[in-house]
């Protein structure tokens, strides 16, 4: 049995999409098809109040990806977010650094910045129902009637900061306050190698799409994270580009990084190719543990971030990311293209997920089956697992 890879050697990354090419042209060859455990998914992992509770508490320990970098590029940007029950607000401030804070006023509760949006240019914060002011590094600089509150000095009701950064083209929070968390760890090779091809800080974004989904999240993580659907659910869009059933993964601890050859790979008829020529002949998705995918397609990368609502409903926003030296080649027209053609694509994922879901308190199925072609579902499963049962029931606090 091929079972999943786990790299960690700087020397074989130095070449990877060499490596990745060769790979590839083995895989969609037939020989040693990569397969690993079949494993079973119990229902109640998409159906439990009780574990969606958990996983609430749990995944608010770790980072997600909420805005595209370029919508807080400048000093006085801001933008407004929602990450699993907490509101979120981003600003970028007159010192160029990018702060990220519970949007809730400290006096009654209030949010700050109304809901889902964003604006330029704005270096204070004023709450609507009793203009507490707050600035951009968050200090309450400013109320009325000063002396009712001699009980909440100024000092101590600033808002409350989260741990933010930018990494891949997005800003990324965790949303709740913890101290030393290693964002370079947390990344690791894969944010590395993203970075190398010009996801960072500088990159564009010319389209974002936010929705709720109505199904678990973790079905619909589980579906972009195999190709066995893909000449089924896709045959009216993509299929006709891919392999069937063919993945080529890597495991980086939790994260997991797929190679989805295109047809067009090995009719090209290289042995070996670069970055750019991979990027043409093959998607890449760049899965990032708990809620965050990639999908690189070469010239850009369409990302989005899933996050659980309900035990029955997700959050999903969605970045077309686009390194800045890219998108000066290209016109909007190409960039709409591409993205009318990945939403074609994964609204078909997404309407399958909401179908799965209204069939599973059925009673028809105790279990959901991945085959041994669908390990990589398994390995992110056993990793959210592994997350609630880490947190423990003391954390198992409602959202």
């Amino acid at each position: 049995m091929n079972e999943p890879r786990a790299l960690h050697d700087e020397g074989e990354r130095a070449t990877e999409p060499e490596r990745l090419w060769r790979e590839a042209l083995v895989a969609v060859g037939g020989a040693a098809p990569q397969r690993g455990a079949p494993a079973r998914s119990p229902v109640g992992r998409y159906l439990d109040p009780e574990r969606h509770r958990a996983e609430l508490a749990a995944l608010r320990r770790w980072p997600h990806a909420v805005a595209p970098a370029a919508r807080v590029a400048a000093p006085g940007d801001w933008v407004t977010a929602q990450l699993l029950g907490v509101p979120i607000l981003l600003v970028r401030g007159d010192d160029g650094e990018l702060r990220a804070f519970i949007n809730v006023c400290r006096h009654r509760g209030a949010l700050v910045a109304a809901p889902e949006s964003c604006g330029a240019a704005r270096s204070r914060f004023v709450c609507p129902y009793h203009s507490w002011t707050y600035d951009a590094s968050g200090r309450l600089v400013g109320r009325p009637h000063e002396d009712d509150f001699p009980h909440v000095p100024r000092e101590t009701a600033g808002l409350v900061d989260l741990p933010v950064t930018v990494a891949c083209g997005l800003v990324w929070v965790i949303p709740q306050q913890l101290a030393g968390f290693d964002w370079q760890a947390h990344f690791g090779a894969l944010g590395a190698e993203l970075g190398r091809l010009g996801y960072d800080g500088a990159a564009q974004s010319p389209h974002e799409r936010r929705f709720v989904q109505p199904s678990n999240w973790k079905l619909v993580l589980d579906a972009n994270l195999e190709s066995y659907h893909f000449q089924y659910a896709h045959r009216a869009t993509i299929a006709h580009l891919f392999h069937d059933n063919v993945v080529q993964q890597a495991s980086f601890g939790n994260h997991q990084r797929i190679v989805l050859p295109k047809r067009s790979l090995a009719e090209s008829g290289a042995s070996s190719a670069d970055w750019e020529q991979l990027g043409r002949h093959a998607n890449i998705i760049y899965f990032f543990f708990p809620s965050t995918f990639l999908l690189w397609e070469g010239d850009h990368a369409n990302a989005f971030n899933v996050t659980p609502r309900t035990a029955e409903s997700c959050a999903t926003a969605s970045w077309m990311v686009v390194p800045a030296a890219q998108h000066e080649r290209r016109s909007a027209s190409h960039w709409e293209r591409n993205w009318t053609i990945f939403w074609d694509a994964i609204d078909e994922d997404f309407a399958l997920a909401a179908a799965m879901q209204s069939g599973l308190a059925s009673g028809a199925n105790a279990s959901l089956a991945f085959g041994a072609n669908e390990f990589a579902c398994e390995l992110f499963e056993r990793a959210v697992d592994a997350l609630v049962a880490e947190a423990g029931p003391g954390d198992q606090r409602s959202g």
